[in-house]
């Protein structure tokens, strides 16, 4: 089950001359407003739910009064929610004591809050088509706001980003079908007959006639081949600027030989998260229209256990020249995008590279859930994706990455290790590895995503599974490096 894309419509006041049967009146207002004291009285509440928001339900029709204080976004989560919960399928934005851009956010947080991903059976997608045939709606399908709301610039980018986070998500939340030709047939599909779309892939055997000798070990023991898949976008053809995106895409991750324990599998889908979350950002930059040169680089592979799956022991050429030790099988990633990496600057030269994975268990333990982990070569762009990230409810924390970093990936028996030599600071030791592969005069920023890259709870704007966290930092980068 993926849930319909919320269509969103305009209108223009007084609320009372349209005509909106069974639909869900939402009102906005500053937490602690004497505006909501007074609603909730006219309105003959008979349920009041507090901490933050208050919820109204009248005797001949429904309301619903928030009072937001803190993230807007998670309000509107929470409308999303009560929506939900009392099968209302239309929501209309009536009051509002909110400025346009706390609007924009409340209708950000809805949308990502409105999502499902579920894979129903036939006796389930009967039912679920006869409900949707009946209004009887168990997500938002429409919503309808103020004409000024709905025209602003701001509103409209952040419903767009939004949305396209949902995109995301539904690609990581694939399941075995999500092997690394999906995403060939799916970036073909998108992009085949759009003559601004460049696309190059690279599969199999080709990796290693491309010197990617990483890449191609890491998914030499599935049957599916491992695939780099590369999009450019000429969104501005009269600037020298081109921007890459780098994300790995391991479709799942057995852990390889050092086999994962149980626990530690069963969410290994999301292992692709990163290049999921690149693909939709790339996407988004072409459904925009944004006057912006980029190019993406997908590192699909498949870690998995068979008779010719890489070994411990093994030493590999990097696609940059520098011999590398496997010394764990269960540190694929960063081998990956190390040869994506190399490859996409010897290929492209771009200005800025901004890679994303979900690459340590050990940035998830130092940050959480709700907060990735930006590893970079250059201040003016840490500030850029850290500011960015806290505008949208995408929070990254700077971390380091030292010359002592750099030491402990140093090879006894090859130039590096791809697990280093200590079991300590291993979110920092990661970065420290990847940034072997990339020019030090090339702005390089290392987003890792292992913490936020699912949810557990139907809490804030995020439903259970994947999460898309980032896509929108990708997104809104592409938009400000218009020219």
């Amino acid at each position: 089950m993926k849930v319909k894309q919320l269509c969103i419509n305009s209108y223009k006041p007084p609320v009372q001359s349209q005509n909106w049967a069974s639909s869900l009146f939402l009102n906005l207002y500053r937490c602690n407003s004497q505006q909501i004291s007074r609603h909730l009285h006219r309105l003959k509440v008979n349920n009041v739910v507090k901490g933050g928001q208050s919820f109204i339900f009248g005797e001949e029709k429904v309301g619903l009064a928030v009072g937001v204080k803190g993230s807007c976004y998670n309000a509107g989560g929470e409308v999303a929610r009560k929506a939900r919960l009392y099968g209302f399928g239309t929501v209309v934005l009536t009051q509002n004591e909110l400025n346009i851009k706390e609007t924009s956010q409340v209708i950000s947080g809805l949308i990502q809050a409105n999502y499902k991903y579920k894979l129903l059976g036939d006796v389930a997608q009967e039912k679920q088509q006869s409900d949707e045939n009946n209004d009887q709606y168990s997500y938002i399908s429409d919503l309808h706001v103020q004409e000024n709301i709905f025209e602003d610039s701001y509103f409209q980018q952040l419903v767009q980003m939004a949305q396209i986070k949902l995109y995301a998500r539904d690609l990581a939340n694939t399941r075995q079908e999500g092997t690394p030709q999906y995403f060939v047939d799916e970036v073909k599909t998108l992009f085949k007959d759009n003559p601004n779309v460049e696309i190059q892939i690279l599969q199999g055997k080709q990796l290693l006639e491309s010197q990617l000798n990483l890449f191609y070990a890491v998914g030499q023991g599935s049957i599916h081949p491992p695939t780099l898949i590369n999009l450019t976008y000429r969104g501005n053809k009269d600037s020298q600027h081109l921007h890459a995106l780098v994300g790995k895409g391991i479709t799942f991750d057995t852990g390889g030989l050092h086999l994962k324990s149980y626990g530690n599998m069963e969410t290994m889908h999301l292992d692709k998260s990163g290049a999921c979350n690149v693909l939709a950002a790339f996407k988004g930059a072409v459904d925009m229209k944004l006057k912006v040169n980029v190019t993406v680089t997908l590192g699909m592979a498949e870690n998995a256990i068979s008779n010719t799956s890489y070994k411990p022991s093994n030493i590999f050429k990097s696609h940059k020249g520098l011999t590398v030790e496997i010394n764990n099988t269960d540190a694929e990633g960063r081998l990956v995008l190390a040869d994506c990496l190399s490859w996409t600057q010897a290929t492209y030269n771009p200005t800025t590279i901004v890679e994303i994975s979900t690459l340590t268990g050990a940035c998830a333990a130092a940050l959480g859930e709700n907060t990735g982990g930006l590893f970079s070569n250059n201040d003016e762009l840490s500030s850029e994706l850290l500011e960015i990230g806290k505008e949208l409810q995408e929070p990254f924390w700077r971390m380091p990455v030292t010359d002592e970093h750099k030491d402990m990936m140093k090879g006894q028996f090859a130039d590096l290790c791809n697990i280093g030599k200590s079991k300590v600071c291993g979110a920092s030791k990661a970065a420290a590895f990847l940034f072997n592969f990339v020019d030090e005069n090339t702005p390089f920023a290392h987003l890792d995503i292992a913490g936020p890259m699912d949810s557990k709870a139907d809490k804030g704007i995020y439903p259970p599974g994947a999460t898309g966290f980032g896509t929108q930092v990708l997104l809104k980068y592409l938009v400000n490096k218009q020219e």
